[in-house]
């Protein structure tokens, strides 16, 4: 029988019928209701009232969010709305835990899957993208025991490498630095009895969690490692962490491959002497660029980062300022001012540059924030010759982002004249600007997957290799042994086996040319040498791969990103310029997928945090606000940024009472900015932009392993992509507003941020 019709009905029955019975209320409630009806409707009130012993928990959904819940011996785990609805249902089941109440909330759950539920609190991803463990390890659990000099201590492990291990303590306890461990359940298994020998391994305790111990190998025993190893690929399908790893690293360069290609933002890189080497640009470089160039985009990007201002920086231990500059025509020629916030306060001049800024018209107030580049081996060895002389000078990056001047009133007197220790002489220099994304090839021809043995004639020497892939006027050749070369130069190429399957070719001391060396010289790129009508490798691999192309392996891609530009890339994400939220779109609006920290701004971190340590994007953004940004993007004006100011502060009575503002007018930033009535006053820089998956292009390295890996999270991150909608960046602008508030004038209008129709 169907007892949908009368939901309503048992809505009601099931809390009354604790204190009455069941009988009267049928009568009283459903007087005309047949026998079979009242008969099921007391079955179903009885099932619902019954206990239920299912066990709640819902980690594995909302792992950030679910706290503990304890109710009559059973422990669940739920998130803050599901808590909520479990302690009022509480009060309709008369204080038990029964049925009804179980499919009550697995209900609510079902609603609260489709909306976006971790709008307020995902957790930060700190800028460490594309670092992971370099090893496979286990998700296993076994006895560890941490041979102490009194008596052993025995953990559980929660993670296996052959080089690391991951302990839980039954209680927290200081440790040597180093200690002896021994795996006495493991060791019982075929194969592994030397586990049962104590090794040692260094110990790092974890700082969030003191009972957890991180401890990395010491011991060097091939027996041992071999031992694990094995362990460790026999167990990978079913404990493997592998895929996580992976997903984990794509989806957070996904993200930082977004800021990189959409944000306002320009990475700029200088060596060691302050000058400006690369500028890694994206589409809005053109708008941000053009006031900085005369011959080519940006050539004098060194008069407004001159190599004194970043080395003066550089010893700063704060490296973000905010930078202000103007052109100014004068009869005969232009003069550049620039100067940063500190130098404008300590002159006394910020009222004077700001008004003649905005008389010239061009005004611009730029967000800088610089940090050191380090290089580590591992990176080193995978970069090519090219790579090398490109990264080698490098020793500063800098994150370069235009701000708008929303300046309110400005004074009515000002004399340029008094600006004159700000004049910077314009410096002609050209850089290389590089643009975001994927680099065109060398060879634009079609290049094909395929491995034949060859033999190299260098300088007389002979060195074998095989072809690793193949196109009509170059090949990529790895040999059996690294060779050191003054690049270029010449060889003479053997076709060993393509040789043999055609006479009429002269296959034998081919002239190339090596263009490139990469993986620690064993693979060389070469191109051929002379005019291609008359080179004998040219006409056979045209031959070739014209009637064998159905046949070769698929050619790869004829666009590539080099391996220098990918750490460079690389680098820039791991020191984003301000705290972003990763804003997603489905069916129930508009919510933060990710969130990515920016360490530089501590403050404004911990102000957006909460007490777990969690981004909390509510805390100056509400949903409704968000909605109506996007909206304002998504109309047909062709803006591609949208920028707020958000004043906070609080009450300096002490009573707690807290302010938030939206672009305040005049008289409510001059009640925030009154000591005496507010207090901690903070203004963050709200500046969102749209975000269309057609724009972006995901060039992540671990994308091919992570579907390889698991098709179940790569098809997972290919649907959070679809989502992704916007970004949102905050930058703290509390200096800019004080000073600002000094002056007194009406002025002009605010220089708007560089836009695109993208």
């Amino acid at each position: 029988m169907d007892l949908s019709p009368y939901k309503t009905l048992l809505n009601k029955l099931v809390p009354l019928s604790y204190h009455h019975e069941l009988d009267g209320l049928l009568d009283n409630l459903l007087p005309g209701a047949d026998a079979e009806t009242r008969f099921k409707l007391q079955a179903e009130v009885r099932r619902l009232t019954s206990s239920c012993l299912r066990v709640l928990d819902l980690r594995s959904l909302f792992p950030e969010q679910c706290r503990l819940v304890r109710h009559q011996g059973l422990d669940h785990w739920l998130p803050e709305p599901l808590e909520l609805r479990f302690r009022a249902l509480l009060n309709d089941f008369n204080g038990d835990y029964t049925r009804g109440l179980y499919e009550a909330l697995i209900a609510e759950l079902a609603t609260l899957r489709k909306l976006p539920a971790q709008f307020n609190t995902p957790p930060w991803h700190l800028p460490a993208m594309g670092v992971r463990r370099k090893e496979h390890r286990l998700r296993f659990v076994t006895p560890v025991w941490l041979h102490l000099d009194k008596e052993p201590l025995q953990g559980n492990s929660l993670d296996i490498s052959v080089g690391g291990l991951l302990v839980q303590l039954s209680a927290p306890q200081a440790l040597p630095k180093q200690v002896m461990v021994s795996f006495p359940e493991l060791a019982k298994q075929p194969g592994l009895s030397c586990l049962a020998t104590p090794q040692p391994y260094r110990v790092s305790p974890s700082q969030d969690e003191p009972g957890r111990l991180k401890m990395q190998s010491l011991d060097e025993d091939p027996e041992r490692q071999q031992a694990l190893t094995q362990f460790i690929e026999q167990s990978r399908p079913r404990y493997g962490l592998d895929a996580e790893d992976l997903y984990t690293t794509v989806q957070a360069q996904c993200w930082g491959q977004a800021l990189l290609e959409t944000s306002l933002s320009l990475s700029l890189f200088f060596d060691k002497q302050g000058e400006l080497q690369n500028a890694l640009t994206n589409r809005q470089s053109g708008k941000t660029l053009s006031l900085w160039q005369q011959d080519t985009p940006g050539d004098l990007l060194t008069t407004l980062l001159s190599p004194e201002r970043i080395l003066r920086m550089s010893r700063q231990s704060q490296g973000s300022l905010l930078l202000y500059v103007f052109r100014h025509r004068g009869q005969s020629q232009s003069f550049h001012f620039v100067a940063d916030q500190h130098e404008l306060e300590q002159h006394q001049a910020y009222s004077v540059f700001i008004s003649e800024g905005l008389k010239a018209g061009t005004l611009q107030c730029y967000y800088l924030s610089l940090r050191s580049v380090h290089f580590t081996d591992q990176a080193i060895e995978t970069l090519d010759l090219q790579g090398m002389r490109q990264l080698q000078q490098l020793q500063w990056q800098l994150w370069l982002t235009p701000l708008p001047v929303q300046i309110a009133p400005a004074p009515a007197e000002g004399n340029i004249q008094q600006l004159a220790s700000f004049i910077r002489k314009a410096r002609q220099r050209s850089i290389t600007v590089t643009p975001v994304g994927r680099q065109a090839s060398k060879r634009q021809e079609a290049r094909f997957k395929y491995q034949s043995g060859v033999e190299l004639t260098i300088a007389g020497q002979v060195h074998a290799g095989h072809t690793e892939d193949l196109s009509n006027c170059g090949l990529q050749i790895s040999l059996a042994k690294p060779i050191r070369l003054d690049i270029p130069c010449l060889v003479n190429v053997n076709l060993l086996e393509l040789s043999t399957r055609s006479r009429q070719w002269k296959l034998k001391k081919l002239p190339y040319r090596v263009i490139n060396q990469s993986g620690n010289g064993r693979v060389l790129h070469l191109r051929i040498e002379g005019p291609r009508e008359t080179h004998p490798g040219f006409q056979f691999f045209s031959a070739l791969l014209e009637q064998n192309q159905d046949k070769l392996r698929a050619r790869p891609e004829s666009n590539h990103t080099p391996t220098w530009l990918s750490w460079l890339n690389r680098q820039t994400l791991q020191q984003p310029p301000a705290p972003t939220f990763m804003l997603g779109r489905n069916d129930g609006g508009f919510y933060v997928q990710g969130a990515i920290a920016c360490l530089a701004q501590g403050d404004l971190m911990s102000f957006l945090s909460n007490e777990y340590q969690q981004a909390h994007f509510s805390r100056l953004v509400s949903r409704q606000l968000l909605q109506s940004i996007i909206t304002e993007l998504l109309r047909p004006t062709g803006k591609s940024h949208q920028s707020l100011e958000i004043w906070t502060a609080t009450a300096a009575d002490g009573g707690g009472k807290t302010w938030q503002r939206l672009a305040p007018d005049a008289g409510q930033r001059a009640f925030l900015l009154n000591p005496e009535q507010a207090k901690e006053l903070r203004v963050s820089l709200l500046i969102v932009n749209r975000l269309q998956l057609r724009q972006l292009d995901y060039v992540v390295p671990e994308r091919n392993s992570l579907t390889q890996t698991s098709l179940h999270k790569a098809q997972l991150l290919e649907q959070q992509l679809a989502e992704l909608a916007a970004m949102s960046q905050l930058f703290d602008i509390t200096d800019m507003v004080r000073w600002r508030q000094t002056l007194t004038a009406p002025a002009a209008a605010p220089a708007p941020l560089p836009d695109s129709t993208g």
